[in-house]
């Protein structure tokens, strides 16, 4: 049976503020891309009220509370008016700052932080000490970037520290165990953060997909992810937010996440195979747009749509001049103040593939290849060779290669196939 919840305190990353959706000016309507852009800033009033609603006497943020190490003036006057009304709450907020906003020595802040505000320096990890609600005490230690480009293993600094072993934080921006995508600051492994034994809960920062692990007993690693999506990224989309971290009488209880972006993005996967021609092709988007609204609890959506599936609409989708423009006027409507922000034709010729994979010509050859690769990663990895960092970065991530063969098949079947 699960020990009782006494307390809890929330955990977050990666707020970049002073920068929210900032490609938007080049994809969709410029009123409209502002209003999103305010829209978007609000994530971070969101987190505010959710710790204050959640009676939490602590909050942390693992690194990048700025986009930028310049820290734009008006962001940095909008945090410490976050943190004032946290501190009214009694709430003692603790900083580790990451890449994006290192603790420079040229930094001089805009906006004195009131006194609830813990920034941890650079260095050896510090180690602090909250009061929570009950009387009871929460050991939170952390250290932060001295510059943008952080290259040592700051985790293994935490190994011996005095903090005990029930309920500790440990506050780093760190990439774990390579995480493709991201830029490997502070690359730490699994077994570094299980070795420093003295940590319960270790708030991590820098990877933008949510991610909740334990390490055993009692102890748990996490990421939160984002506070806002900024693009159509795959780790930029879905829902974001913060982590809310039960503390029972002796240690941890597993985080639960809670949403605070004001504005979603999604990516969405149109399977238009039931499509005669484009009209039913679109609709069967506005469809897919419907249920995305529904699910983003009337949050706007900003959409990146691909058309797939084996479809009789496939010729005429592909003589769409400007796929994105009549796409946004057939789900207008059902959108709202959402968007969509970009679309592709990723349909084939309707023909059937276990036809193609019989034939024995080049084409089923092909598709048999492509097969054993979808099969075996590895030896896709294996064939991309030195090529494989560069791969990953540009497609966001090994995630996305069976994206990538999907698109090759297309191509091959696009070309070879007769219509």
């Amino acid at each position: 049976m699960d020990e009782a919840e006494i307390s809890t305190f929330v955990h977050a990353a990666d707020l970049h503020l002073g920068a929210p959706l900032h490609s938007l000016g080049r994809r969709i309507d410029s009123a409209k891309a502002e209003h999103l852009r305010k829209l978007a800033a609000s994530a971070f009033d969101r987190l505010v009220s959710l710790t204050i609603q959640q009676k939490s006497k602590v909050l942390v943020l693992a690194g990048d509370v700025y986009d930028h190490a310049e820290r734009e003036i008006a962001a940095q006057l909008r945090f410490q008016q976050g943190m004032q009304q946290l501190c009214d709450e009694g709430v003692k907020v603790f900083i580790a700052h990451g890449n994006h906003d290192p603790l420079v020595s040229s930094y001089r802040p805009a906006a004195k932080l009131p006194d609830n505000v813990v920034v941890f320096e650079p260095g050896a990890p510090q180690v602090h000490e909250a009061e929570l609600a009950d009387g009871s005490t929460l050991n939170v230690c952390g250290t932060s970037f001295s510059n943008s480009a952080e290259t040592e293993n700051l985790a293994r600094r935490f190994r011996g520290l005095s903090l005990g072993t029930e309920r500790s934080v440990a506050v780093l921006h760190a990439n774990l165990a390579g995480t493709s995508g991201h830029d490997n600051y502070a690359p730490c492994t699994v077994d570094d953060l299980a070795g420093a034994d003295n940590v319960a809960y270790w708030a991590l920062g820098h990877i933008h997909a949510r991610t909740v692990a334990p390490l055993g007993p009692g102890r748990w690693y996490a990421y939160p992810g984002n506070l806002q999506g900024r693009s159509t990224k795959p780790t930029e989309c879905g829902a974001k937010g913060a982590l809310v971290v039960p503390l029972t009488r002796h240690g941890i209880s597993e985080p639960k996440f809670e949403p605070c972006d004001a504005v979603r993005f999604v990516r969405l996967d149109v399977d238009v195979s039931a499509a005669q021609d484009a009209a039913e092709a679109l609709d069967i988007v506005n469809e897919q747009c419907a249920l995305e609204v529904g699910a983003a609890e009337d949050r706007p959506i900003l959409a990146r749509v691909m058309l797939c599936g084996a479809s009789h609409a496939h010729s005429q989708l592909l003589e769409i001049d400007d796929l994105v423009a009549v796409m946004r006027e057939r789900v207008a409507e059902t959108l709202g103040d959402g968007d969509i922000v970009n679309a592709k034709v990723a349909t084939r010729i309707h023909t059937e593939r276990a036809q193609l994979l019989e034939r024995g010509d080049l084409l089923s050859e092909l598709l048999v290849e492509l097969d054993a690769l979808r099969a075996a990663p590895d030896e896709l990895a294996e064939r991309i060779g030195d090529l494989k960092p560069a791969a990953d970065k540009a497609l966001a991530g090994s995630e996305a290669y069976p994206e990538l063969l999907d698109e090759v098949e297309r191509i091959l079947i696009d070309r070879l196939e007769l219509p």
